[in-house]
C-alpha cells in the first residue's frame, strides 16, 4: 500500500490524524466546531513511523514545542527532511492509510487549514525562491487503497520565511476521507542538508450540517413481537460456492469471497422454489435444483422452507383468462387452480406437496414451512404462475395439512397466501382465518411488498394484518426494475425492514433472490455475484437479531434516527438498530436503558465505506452510551446485557423477645448463564441480626430490650454480572412486649430451696441470690425454657436468703 502512494504523487509527507478526529468511543464528531489537529493530542504524541524516499533520503518526526499559538504544551508536529538536492521528497507515515474507521464525511467538509513554519537549519543556495512546493491531500477509498486526492493548487513559503504561514484550501469532494496527506516537494535550487518543517493546527471546516443530537430509551420489559428470521429466495439457481454460503448464511468473520474478507451477514430463512411435478398423480414428487443450497444454509444455522410458483399444467384451466398463452407454455405459466372440496385435484396436489417434503426430508433438508402458492393473485403469463380464490386456499389448506400429517410432517408449517401486495386482498386468507378448523391447520400469514403496479417496491408504510395469533411474514420485495448497488439503496431497505418490524410487527422480513438473474439487479448480490450495500444493511439485522429474538421497546426523540432494539429469549444478549436515512447529516445519538444495563456494546457499521465492519467496543455508564452515527450508514450496537435480580417480598414478621427468628429470602435472576447471588444488609441490622450471604436466610434472636418495638430489616441481593446490579426488599419484625416474670411457691427441705418460676416463653431465666440485699450472684440460667418451671438452690445454708430471677438477653 506504501509503494501504491508513493507511484501516486511524489514528494509526499503523509499521515492519517489520530484520534483528536473521534469523539472518544464514539465515531467522528463532525462538524459541530471546527477539527483542530494538534500534534501533541496526548500526554505520550502520536507515534511516527519513517518511509524512505525514491533517492534513498529519510526524514524523521516526532513533537515540537513550537507552537502557532505559544503554547507548548500543545506544540507541532515536526517533520525534518534530510535533502542533498532538487527533485527529492520523504515520506511520514502514521500508523496505516485508512485509520479513520468509521471515515469522515467528506460531503460535509468545506475547508481545510493549517499552518506552516520552517526552520531551515542549512543555508539555502542563492538562488532559491522558496522551501519548495506544498499541496494538501485528502485519502479516499479507491481499488481497496487509500490513495490522495489534491485539493487546491500547489503552494510555497518563501525562502527566508520563517514565521508561521497560514493555508486555507476549499474542499468539495463527495467521498469519504480516511486521512490527510500534506506533499513537499524539492525542485530547481532547492533545500540543501536538513530542512525542518512544522505543521500546526489542522482543521477541517464544515459545511451547513451540523450533526443532529437526539435521546433513545430502550427499555428490556416492554416486549414486542417475536422475530423468526432475515432471508431471502435461491429460486432457479442451482449453481452455487461454499464462499457464497458463508457469506450469506454464516456469522463467521473475514469470509474470504471473491478474493476479498467480508463478515458472514447471516440470513437465518432460506426461501426456496419447488419445481412442479410432471404429472397429476398422486405418487408424483416435485423437485428442486437448489438442494445443495438447501443443504448449506441448514448447516450454517438457517431454517428452509420452500413455495410453489405452480401446480402442474394438470391441476389448472385451460386458456382462461389468467393462461392467455397456453400452447406457448404447456398451462405453466399462468391459469387457475382447479381444486375445491376434497375433489381429487385437491387430494393429488397435497399429495405431491406432503411427497416433496419428505423427500427433502431424506436429503437432510427439514423443511421449515411450506407455502400454498407463490402470488395467487398475479394476473401474469411471462413465468410460472397460477391463480387461487381465497375459498380454494381454504379447502386446500386441510388437504395438505391432513397429507403431511400421514407421513409424519406435521411439524411443516403451512404459509398462506404469499399476495404479491402487503396489503393486498385478505379475502385470500381470511376464509381460512374464519374457521376455526382450517385455521389450526396454518402457521404463518404471509405477503410481499410489492406496489400495486407490481413494478417497485411498495414505499407506503406497512400496517399490521389481522392473522388471528399467527405469526406474520413478509416474503418478497425488490425494486424490480432495477436498483443500484450502494448505500443509498442499503439504507432504503433498513428502513423497510425497520417499518415491518416496528409498524407492521412482522415476525420476519425477505428479500427476492439472493443472486441477481438476467440484467436487472434483483439480488443481494448483483447480477456478477457480487456484494451490494443491501446485502450488508440486511446483515446489520440478520446477523445480530436471531430466530428467537423479542423485539422490545426503542424510541427516540429529537432526531430522525430510526431505531429498534430486540433481545435474545434465551440470553441477555440484545440488539439495537439504528438507520441514519440523512444523506448529510450524522446523528449524535444518547441511548438510555431501562431494565437492564451492560458493561460495554460493540457497534457494527455499513455505510459507504464500511460493509458490515466492526468498531472498537465502548462502554456503557449509568445504564447510557452516545455514540454518533454517520450520514446515510446503518449502525447496529451489540452487547450482553445484564438484567438486574428479583428478590421476593416478606411480610411482616412478628417474634417474642428472646426467640430467634428465621426468614427465608428468595431471588432469581433471568440471566444466562446463570450468575451468582449474594445477599446482605441494606440497612444497619439491629445488633445480632445477621442474613446469610449465599442463601439469604435472616436470623435474630431479639433481646428484652427490643420488647414492644417495630424494626425495619433491608436486605439487598447482587448479582456478579457487569456491571454488579442488585434489588433490595424490606420488612418489619414486631417483637412483642413482655411481663415481668415471677418467683412463687418457694419452699426449704433439707437444706435446698425450690421455687416456681413464671413469665414469658422465649427469653433466657437467670437466677440469683444475695445474703444481704446488696450483693448478688449469679446461681445459674437456664435457657429459653417452657414456662413455669422449677428452680432449685441446692446450697442455702446461710441464715437469710434472698432470690430474684431475671430474664434476657
Amino acid at each position: 500500500m506504501k509503494t501504491s502512494l508513493m507511484q501516486c504523487v511524489r514528494g509526499l509527507v503523509s499521515f492519517v490524524l489520530p484520534a483528536i478526529f473521534a469523539v472518544s468511543g464514539q465515531a467522528q464528531t463532525l462538524f459541530i466546531t471546527n477539527y483542530t489537529f494538534d500534534a501533541r493530542a496526548s500526554a505520550s504524541p502520536p507515534a511516527w513511523g519513517v518511509w524512505p524516499n525514491g533517492v534513498g533520503n529519510y526524514v524523521t518526526n516526532g513533537w515540537s514545542s513550537s507552537d502557532v499559538s505559544n503554547n507548548p504544551d500543545s506544540g507541532s508536529l515536526l517533520i525534518t527532511s534530510a535533502f542533498t538536492g532538487s527533485n527529492q521528497q520523504s515520506v511520514v507515515w502514521s500508523g496505516q492509510a485508512g485509520d479513520y474507521n468509521p471515515p469522515l464525511n467528506g460531503a460535509l467538509i468545506t475547508n481545510f487549514s493549517c499552518f506552516i513554519r520552517f526552520d531551515p537549519a542549512s543555508p539555502t543556495n542563492a538562488m532559491t525562491r522558496s522551501y519548495g512546493s506544498i499541496a494538501f491531500y485528502l485519502n479516499t477509498l479507491t481499488g481497496g487503497a487509500y490513495p490522495p486526492t489534491q485539493i487546491g493548487s500547489y503552494y510555497s513559503v518563501p525562502a527566508g520565511n520563517t514565521n508561521w504561514v497560514f493555508f486555507s484550501v476549499p474542499v468539495s469532494t463527495a467521498g469519504s476521507v480516511y486521512g490527510i496527506t500534506i506533499q513537499l516537494e524539492t525542485y530547481g535550487n532547492a533545500l540543501n542538508g536538513t530542512s525542518k518543517m512544522y505543521v500546526d493546527d489542522i482543521i477541517l471546516a464544515g459545511g451547513t450540517n451540523p450533526p443532529i443530537t437526539g435521546l433513545s430509551a430502550v427499555n428490556w420489559n416492554t416486549v414486542h413481537q417475536r422475530i423468526d428470521g432475515f432471508g431471502a429466495s435461491s429460486a432457479w439457481n442451482g449453481s452455487w460456492t461454499a464462499a457464497e454460503a458463508d457469506l450469506l448464511f454464516s456469522t463467521n468473520n473475514n469470509v474470504v469471497y471473491k478474493s476479498a474478507a467480508y463478515n458472514g451477514v447471516g440470513l437465518s430463512l432460506l426461501r426456496n422454489h419447488i419445481v412442479y411435478a410432471g404429472t397429476t398423480s398422486a405418487g408424483a414428487v416435485p423437485g428442486t435444483i437448489e438442494t445443495q443450497i438447501m443443504q448449506w444454509a441448514q448447516a450454517r444455522g438457517a431454517r428452509v422452507w420452500s413455495a410453489p410458483w405452480t401446480p402442474p399444467a394438470g391441476f389448472k384451466s385451460i386458456n382462461d383468462i389468467y393462461d392467455t398463452n397456453q400452447a406457448a407454455d404447456g398451462g405453466i405459466d399462468g391459469g387457475s387452480y382447479l381444486g375445491s372440496g376434497n375433489n381429487v385435484t385437491n387430494l393429488n396436489y397435497a399429495s405431491q406437496l406432503a411427497n416433496y417434503v419428505a423427500s427433502m426430508q431424506s436429503n437432510g433438508v427439514n423443511l421449515y414451512a411450506i407455502s400454498v402458492q407463490n402470488e395467487p393473485d398475479a394476473e401474469v403469463t411471462s413465468y410460472e404462475a397460477c391463480q387461487w380464490a381465497g375459498s380454494q386456499i381454504h379447502d386446500f389448506v386441510t388437504n395438505l395439512y391432513n397429507a403431511l400429517a400421514a407421513r409424519g410432517l406435521s411439524s411443516t408449517k403451512i404459509i398462506v397466501p404469499e399476495s404479491q401486495v402487503w396489503s393486498g386482498d385478505a379475502a385470500l386468507y381470511t376464509p381460512t382465518l374464519n374457521d376455526p378448523v382450517a385455521a389450526a391447520d396454518v402457521g404463518i400469514i404471509a405477503n410481499h411488498d410489492y406496489a400495486q403496479d407490481n413494478s417497485v417496491g411498495d414505499q407506503t408504510t406497512p400496517a399490521p394484518l389481522s392473522t388471528s395469533g399467527k405469526a406474520l411474514w413478509e416474503t418478497e420485495v425488490a425494486l424490480l426494475s432495477g436498483s443500484d448497488s450502494g448505500i443509498a439503496n442499503g439504507v432504503y431497505y433498513a428502513q423497510r425492514i425497520y417499518l415491518f418490524m416496528t409498524q407492521a410487527q412482522a415476525n420476519a422480513y425477505h428479500y427476492w433472490w439472493l443472486v441477481a438473474d438476467g440484467s436487472d439487479n434483483e439480488g443481494l448480490l448483483d447480477t456478477s455475484a457480487n456484494p451490494t450495500k443491501r446485502l450488508f444493511t440486511f446483515g446489520q439485522y440478520s446477523r445480530f437479531v436471531r430466530p428467537n429474538f423479542y423485539r422490545i421497546g426503542a424510541t427516540s426523540s429529537q432526531s430522525s434516527a430510526l431505531i429498534s432494539a430486540y433481545k435474545d429469549s434465551a440470553s441477555t444478549a440484545f440488539a439495537i438498530v439504528v438507520v441514519n436515512t440523512n444523506t448529510a447529516t450524522d446523528v449524535i445519538q444518547t441511548f438510555n436503558l431501562a431494565n437492564f444495563t451492560a458493561a460495554s456494546v460493540t457497534p457494527w457499521i455499513t455505510s459507504g465505506p464500511l460493509s458490515l465492519a466492526q468498531q472498537s467496543q465502548m462502554g456503557v455508564t449509568n445504564s447510557s452510551f452516545t455514540y454518533e452515527v454517520p450520514a446515510l450508514s446503518v449502525v447496529t450496537f451489540v452487547g450482553q446485557g445484564n438484567t438486574p435480580p428479583a428478590i421476593g417480598a416478606v411480610p411482616t414478621q412478628t417474634v417474642n423477645a428472646g426467640v430467634t427468628l428465621w426468614v427465608t429470602n428468595t431471588a432469581s435472576d433471568s440471566d444466562l448463564p446463570r450468575q451468582t447471588l449474594a445477599f446482605s444488609p441494606a440497612n444497619a441490622f439491629p445488633a445480632g441480626a445477621m442474613v446469610n450471604s449465599s442463601n439469604g436466610i435472616f436470623s435474630w434472636r431479639p433481646p428484652v430490650a427490643r420488647a414492644n418495638t417495630t424494626n425495619l430489616i433491608e436486605i439487598q441481593v447482587a448479582d456478579n454480572g457487569s456491571p454488579n446490579l442488585s434489588a433490595t426488599n424490606s420488612f418489619n419484625v414486631v417483637v412483642n412486649p413482655v411481663t415481668n416474670p415471677v418467683l412463687s411457691s418457694l419452699s426449704l427441705s433439707q437444706g435446698q430451696v425450690s421455687m416456681t418460676a413464671s413469665g414469658p416463653e422465649g427469653p433466657d431465666y437467670t437466677l440469683w441470690t444475695s445474703t444481704n440485699l446488696i450483693n448478688w450472684q449469679t446461681l445459674f440460667t437456664t435457657y429459653s425454657p417452657v414456662t413455669p418451671f422449677t428452680l432449685v438452690d441446692t446450697n442455702s445454708s446461710n441464715a437469710a436468703r434472698f432470690y430474684r430471677i431475671q430474664i434476657a438477653p
